[in-house]
């Protein structure tokens, strides 16, 4: 499109770009996007099997009402205040329709999930970002910041950093506005903050089945809140932003709960064998609650040449040139089999740039 047809505030706009996805079918070893290892219950491909049929007509329902009900049930939440997504990547759209108009701050750490800032160009809000402390630690401005939006990513990707509850309820009580918590690496991580919601009207947390539910294919988020602050996404959703597949398969999925919690504790077992087999290679391993670990090459290797000697190897993991970014990798935690041909694809760069 030639430039002079779009608005002044995309002109020159650099987009988020997500990690490499190779067409279906092709032999890669993916460990770029956080994505599961292992596949969706099998519950929930029978639920989708069973739902792909003549109703497929209808459209469906305008706020996933069966999802949010049994979501709530499995999270000992009342409906109203639960809401869904087209992926939590829509969720955080919505928060800037709802929440932070044109030319106003929208608060948020750095480094952290990347899409946040292009988002405030999009929707022509001011970007705000707090540059974390030594060893990914909260500034301690960020609280104070009185900006209308905040985000918080907790665990941090893609740093992997959890924190703890008194860190996060520090945030939420000393802000003026909305602060949204997102939670998408929770499942991987010691506990969640839904412990706060009640206290806490101004706090907003964003889940998605992405990952421990293996379904990121489907493009499932969920968010919790006070019902008044999920009014705000009402107001500004799409009129049917999942589609009946979604629905179903978010239903089925939540009530799996078993499927999802054996997923998850394979993938936490594997993330501590994968981080102590790369700090053998004398790689840095910041502390991980994700399905991920960052990583940082020994000395004289760089991690531009890592990511580029695997990727020749077929395999794939994900390098951020913006600094401080630019020295660390994001490996996601994969099979066991997927991650032993990662360290032998290690362990042959390595030996070569001996």
């Amino acid at each position: 499109m030639p430039p002079r047809f779009l608005k002044k505030s995309l002109q020159g706009f650099a987009p988020y770009v997500p990690g490499d996805q190779p067409p279906d079918g092709e032999r890669w070893i993916k460990l770029n996007t956080n994505e599961s290892p292992y596949p969706p219950s099998p519950k929930v491909v029978e639920a989708v099997r069973a739902a792909a049929g003549d109703s497929l007509r209808l459209y469906p329902s305008p706020l996933a009402t069966p999802a949010r009900q049994e979501i709530g049930r499995a999270y000992g939440v009342d409906p109203e205040w639960v809401r869904l997504g087209n992926g939590a990547d829509e969720l955080i759209a919505m928060c800037f329709r709802a929440f932070a108009g044109a030319g106003e701050r929208v608060a948020f750490t750095w480094p952290s999930y990347p899409l946040i800032e292009p988002l405030c160009g999009i929707h022509e809000a001011q970007p705000v970002a707090h540059p974390l402390e030594p060893r990914w630690a909260l500034p301690p401005g960020f609280a104070a910041d009185d900006s209308p939006l905040k985000f918080l990513v907790n665990p941090n990707s893609p740093t992997g950093t959890w924190y703890r509850r008194e860190e996060v309820e520090s945030v939420v009580a000393g802000s003026a506005g909305v602060v949204v918590l997102d939670e998408a690496y929770v499942d991987f991580a010691p506990s969640s903050r839904l412990d706060l919601l009640e206290r806490h009207s101004n706090l907003m947390i964003l889940r998605t089945m992405s990952k421990a539910y293996a379904l990121a294919g489907m493009r499932i988020g969920f968010a919790f809140g006070h019902p008044d602050l999920l009014a705000g996404l009402d107001l500004v959703k799409d009129s049917y932003n999942l589609s009946r597949l979604a629905i179903v398969a978010a239903t089925a999925a939540v009530a799996d709960r078993s499927y999802r919690d054996h997923l998850v504790s394979r993938v936490v077992a594997d993330r501590e064998w994968l981080a102590q087999e790369l700090q053998g290679f004398d790689f840095e391993v910041s502390p991980s609650a994700g399905n991920f670990v960052f990583v940082r090459p020994p000395d004289g290797i760089q991690a531009a040449e890592v990511f580029a000697g695997l990727k020749a190897r077929r395999i794939l993991v994900r390098h951020f040139s913006k600094p401080p970014l630019d020295g660390w990798l994001r490996i996601t935690v994969g099979s066991r089999e997927e991650l032993g041909e990662l360290l032998r694809g290690i362990a042959s760069l390595l030996k070569d740039a001996a």
